[in-house]
């Protein structure tokens, strides 16, 4: 008896090729490694040469492998696309991984994942929070996230950058930390211990980006990647930390913390939802539609699920 090629040998082999391995193909399929292998095994068997390279460790994909690969993707694409177009939303069953950095998840990704769930109430969301956009990027690009919300880096050729939402920062000293200091020049600002964000993180680049384009250098800098950990240290008293407003906007009503008015001042930063372009469908879109009403970088959500969303891109 011929053997069937199925939806489920077709997302195995895409699972592998982008999660790197037969284990964690499983867990993003949401099945058993052993359920995977035996659905690689059932797909290779309908060809007259492997799809993986049995010398390596890890799952590697032969030259034809390849070929299969881009043509299993093009498939299920297809399959998305047809149940996207004459299916209804609230029938729709699918999973959905989507990456987001700290800001979002402290910000208004409940809200987001709320809005999702009451128009796509069968999607399965799978939320990764944390990592710095650079990384979010490249799993996207990899396959490994289908969507992420990430500052905007114009850098990555081949994906979509879809508007998002922007977030507003500020320089924030310990109220006892140097307590004659209520504005300043950028120049000056350089003079004191700073608290930022590395190059690692699309955040601190953009930083450091924005004192190269004033012609200065920062010597004394303290870096984390962490926007609750800045905060932190912050007050402690630690340097002039760069926080957005929805971390230092508590710590200004505790009186831990007073704003530090900086001239230049510091331009908003942007962010968008990255999908690959060749991957990208009515459901994409649509979810990308969602998160641009209901995000806003600029409250904790605590605070902006009472007053309701605010974005002002393009303001």
């Amino acid at each position: 008896m011929t053997l069937q090629i199925t939806f489920h040998h077709l997302q195995a082999l895409v699972a592998v090729a982008d999660m790197g391995s037969f284990e964690a193909a499983g867990d993003s399929l949401g099945i058993a490694q052993s359920a995977v292998s035996k659905h690689i095994r059932g797909f290779e068997s309908r060809f007259p040469f492997p799809l993986f390279d049995r010398t390596e460790r890890a799952a590697r994909l032969t030259l034809e492998g390849s070929e299969v690969l881009a043509q299993a993707r093009y498939v299920l694409h297809q399959r998305d696309v047809l149940l996207e177009q004459l299916g209804s939303p609230l029938k729709m069953k699918r999973s959905l991984r989507i990456g987001v950095t700290e800001i979002a998840a402290m910000t208004w990704l409940p809200r987001f994942v709320g809005a999702v769930k009451a128009q796509f109430p069968l999607v399965e969301l799978k939320l990764e929070v944390g990592g710095v956009a650079w990384e979010l990027y490249d799993r996207v690009r990899r396959g490994q996230l289908e969507m992420a919300m990430v500052s905007d880096s114009p850098q990555w050729s081949g994906l979509l950058r879809l508007p998002l939402g922007s977030m507003r920062c500020g320089w924030f000293r310990l109220r006892s930390f140097e307590p004659q200091l209520i504005r300043c020049s950028v120049e000056k600002l350089a003079d004191y211990p700073l608290l930022i964000q590395d190059r690692d993180s699309a955040f601190g680049r953009w930083i450091i980006q924005w004192f190269e384009e004033n012609n200065v250098r920062p010597e004394k800098t303290l870096t984390c990647n962490s926007f609750a950990a800045l905060g932190g240290m912050a007050t402690a008293g630690m340097g002039i930390g760069c926080l957005p407003l929805a971390v230092s906007n508590e710590l200004v009503s505790m009186r831990l913390v007073k704003e530090v008015k900086i001239t230049p001042a510091l331009p908003v930063v942007r962010y968008v939802v990255v999908v690959r372009e060749e991957a990208v469908t009515t459901f994409h879109r649509e979810v990308a539609t969602i998160a641009r009403k209901n995000c806003d970088y600029n409250n904790r959500y605590q605070n902006a699920s009472i007053a309701g969303p605010k974005n002002d891109f393009g303001k």
